[in-house]
């Protein structure tokens, strides 16, 4: 086990990438939110992911050397062409125009086309939250989760999120699933050969199964049955179809070689909070104290935050293992 700290992920990742074909560019803004996942304790979207990365951009799934660009815009819209390459270098490079139209106008949204996936949905409304922006994010993916009452794969486990400032440093930060799990979770019970929860997955004749390895060959289900199911319709159009990309069905399995790339998209929704109430975030704050005072509640983003000062001062456990894996893909 080899303890790293967050600069010295951050350098691996980049490192890595680029020696896989990445820009510069490319490689910066993707290490950079794998670095923040490793920091938040979210090891299946950090360096537990990055193996997704290093072989897509060998395969061409992803280009490593895109330039993304804004190609449209209004007093109040971006669009910015992802031109197949990492989201989060297109998400960067209209970043800034987001915010401050966000300032500008009271809300601002976002669209991201010939995108690909876009890890964890909470780096995005995390760095907005810091900006003192309310926002939304919507990001299809490919087909994994059978809709309610269906027996094959159709949506994507098509993740969305929402952030807040706070009185802190630290934002107020939620995202999920709007499959019953993510299926990186299904893929680690897989390789540790463990069982998952009832209700998580159905094995490929639409039975349900608590082995892991069935359901991915199957389908996984939508959390809360019909309600699950309806998020994650509308995640698909607003990430897959308002973006002019594919739903999730249509997109390139994430999981694979094949295919080329997936073409997903994603949607952000930017809101100034003091265009529409003065003292949002004191108001915030004060429903924040009323919720957790005598309750064992734990608020969004809380959790992240600590661990995140936990390994800015002791570093993060990696195992070797895990660092052989991504010297040997990266050669």
């Amino acid at each position: 086990m080899a303890i790293l700290t967050l600069n010295e992920i951050e350098t691996l990742c980049f490192d890595a990438l680029v020696r896989c074909g990445a820009s510069d560019l490319q490689a910066g803004a993707a290490a950079l939110e794998l670095r923040d996942a490793e920091a938040e304790g979210i090891r299946n979207v950090g360096l537990g992911y990055i193996h997704l990365y290093l072989k897509h951009l060998r395969c061409a799934k992803v280009d490593g050397q895109a330039v993304p660009s804004i190609v449209k815009t209004s007093e109040s819209a971006t669009v910015v062409d992802a031109a197949h390459g990492f989201c989060h270098t297109a998400y960067l490079a209209g970043e800034s125009r987001l915010i401050e139209t966000a300032k500008r106008q009271g809300i601002a949204t976002m669209v991201i086309h010939r995108s690909y996936s876009a890890g964890v949905l909470g780096w995005f409304t995390r760095r907005l939250g810091q900006q003192g922006l309310v926002s939304l994010m919507f990001a299809n993916s490919s087909k994994a989760v059978a809709a309610h009452g269906g027996r094959v794969p159709f949506f994507g486990t098509n993740p969305m999120a929402f952030g807040s400032p706070r009185g802190g440093d630290e934002p107020l930060v939620f995202d999920m699933a709007t499959a019953s799990t993510a299926r990186v979770n299904l893929v680690k019970a897989a390789r540790d050969g463990v069982a998952i929860e009832p209700g998580h997955a159905i094995d490929p004749d639409g039975n349900p199964t608590t082995d892991p390895a069935l359901g991915l060959k199957g389908a996984q289900l939508p959390m809360g049955g019909a309600k699950g199911f309806g998020l994650g319709l509308m995640v698909d159009m607003l990430g897959g179809l308002l973006s002019g990309g594919n739903c999730s069905y249509e997109a390139s399995m994430f999981a694979t070689e094949e295919g080329g790339p997936p073409n997903v998209g994603q949607t952000i929704i930017a809101f100034d909070p003091d265009f529409f109430a003065p003292g949002y975030v004191a108001h915030l704050e004060q429903m924040l104290g009323d919720l957790t005072d005598g309750n064992e509640v734990r608020v969004p983003g809380e959790r992240r935050a600590g661990l995140r000062e936990h390994h800015e001062s002791n570093g993060v456990e990696v195992p070797q293992s895990l660092l052989d894996q991504i010297a040997a893909l990266s050669q």
